[in-house]
């Protein structure tokens, strides 16, 4: 009786082990804030007046740091772009700061696969006009990484900005008179 009480329970074990679907690990969603947070933390560095950082010592500091929490050619981007290295001494780059996300904004953050998320954010600023940034976040070994950020202007017309003139129409108008003028000069050559 045992024996086919232990039988009934293996087979009962068996098949219900057969026919359980297996679920991938949920990593939950990526901390935006945190690794936001630590992108700036690595760009927006105290220099000296002439550009050195305090922070770090070499470029490959920088780039341990920004592949903590960004994939290796992203990693190489930001690190060539922000940074130099020129007498063994680490300078920022004045080129201002890359667009980041306002977590203080809406944004919309969808989940593409199990290991990826994609984060929209509309914005508006001085030195980028109006945009649409986009960051795309993996899952890989074991953590959520920056895998691609970049971000698309947008071109819905409207004011000129405070740089622009009228210099083109003006130089426009000024060459259709000549043409004018020349071409009455001409014909009244002709008619002489």
């Amino acid at each position: 009786m045992i024996k086919k009480l232990l039988v009934v329970f293996v087979t009962a074990l068996v098949f219900t082990g057969l026919h359980s679907p297996v679920f991938a690990e949920d990593h939950g969603e990526p901390p935006v804030k945190d690794l936001e947070q630590q992108f700036k933390n690595v760009l927006m560095v105290e220099t000296e007046e002439d550009g050195e950082v305090t922070k770090y010592d070499s470029m490959d500091e920088v780039e341990q740091e920004l592949d903590a929490f960004m994939t290796k050619p992203l990693m190489d981007h930001y690190s060539e772009m922000y940074f130099m290295e020129e007498n063994d001494k680490l300078y920022k780059k004045s080129l201002g700061y890359p667009i980041f996300v306002e977590t203080d904004k809406d944004y919309e953050l969808e989940k593409v696969s199990e290991n990826k998320y994609k984060l929209t954010q509309e914005g508006s600023s001085q030195t980028h006009g109006d945009y649409t940034f986009e960051v795309t976040y993996s899952y890989e070994a074991g953590k959520w990484v920056f895998s691609k950020r970049s971000a698309t202007q947008n071109e819905n017309g409207g004011e000129m900005p405070d740089t622009a003139t009228p210099a083109p129409m003006i130089m426009l108008a000024g060459a259709g008179i000549m043409l004018l003028g020349a071409l009455a000069l001409f014909t009244r050559r002709r008619t002489v």
